[in-house]
């Protein structure tokens, strides 16, 4: 088996390169995954699984690594928050009212992403229209906590922490207004950031609070947030708000070099 929830995470680096030297195919990484989804299906992360869909880009991803010519996301396999548009896939905001709702266009972080070769392997639950700081707002049910069943998730990106945290996928994006991918990040125990407001783009994302609201990656590493930044930061001609300012190489600054040093200072 790849990986299991309770071992230690692989870096995507690392899966890259095991592809890319034939010990690992991207198709076992994804039938790993939908097997982890259906073993943990009690915990109500998944509203959708893109099951064929990401077995059929599988094997597209698989080679683009092994010749060379993949993207920096390439063998990623991630949810998105039932918030995020997909064309051609449903997209409810965890309400009735959008339950039989299909996107007719992607959102621009979905767009980046899917140009870098990541794996898009379903729709992850959330509190309806992301009102709700528990993920028990949702029309398909709460999210339970995978750490403890009995525990709530966080909200309002609750499926999207949730996945990451059980192994139910390598990465997710969720969407943050007032502390929706922060807070259920710290409940989980993973990475969590909101991004600057206009560092991403919030075209094609349902809005809670549109001069708040951003899009943010929930993760097992700071490297793999550091990356997924990289991907979907940066002005788009789709939203007036979205900063023109340059994105940096965040995958580059993780580490801390130089003379400074960081002191707490105390009143005595």
């Amino acid at each position: 088996m790849y990986l299991h929830a309770m071992e230690p995470y692989i870096p995507l680096n690392v899966l890259q390169l095991k592809i890319k030297k034939g010990k690992l195919n991207l198709t076992t990484v994804v039938e790993h995954y939908l097997r982890r989804i259906q073993e943990e299906a009690h915990l109500n992360a998944f509203i959708e699984v893109y099951e064929q869909e990401a077995l059929d880009l599988a094997l597209t991803v698989n080679e683009k690594i092994m010749n060379g010519t993949a993207g920096k996301l390439a063998g990623m396999v991630i949810g998105i928050k039932d918030l995020i548009c997909y064309k051609d896939h449903g997209v409810s905001a965890g309400s009735k009212i959008l339950e039989n709702y299909v996107s007719i266009f992607s959102s621009t972080v979905v767009e980046r992403m899917l140009a870098e070769d990541v794996i898009i392997i379903g729709r992850l639950n959330c509190d309806e229209f992301a009102m709700g700081g528990s993920n028990e707002n949702s029309y398909f049910g709460p999210v339970k906590n995978y750490a403890d069943n009995t525990k709530v998730s966080g909200g309002s990106s609750g499926g999207s922490a949730v996945a990451v945290q059980a192994g139910l996928c390598m990465a997710a994006l969720g969407t943050d207004t007032g502390g929706s991918v922060r807070q259920p990040a710290s409940f989980c125990g993973i990475v969590g950031l909101k991004p600057t407001y206009g560092r991403v783009s919030r075209h094609g994302i349902v809005a809670y609070a549109s001069s708040f609201d951003q899009v943010g990656p929930l993760t097992n590493s700071v490297e793999d947030t550091a990356l997924i930044m990289e991907v979907i930061a940066g002005h788009d001609d789709y939203d007036s708000t979205s900063s023109t300012k340059p994105v940096p190489l965040y995958s580059q600054e993780l580490t801390f070099e130089g003379k400074n040093e960081l002191h707490i200072y105390r009143k005595h």
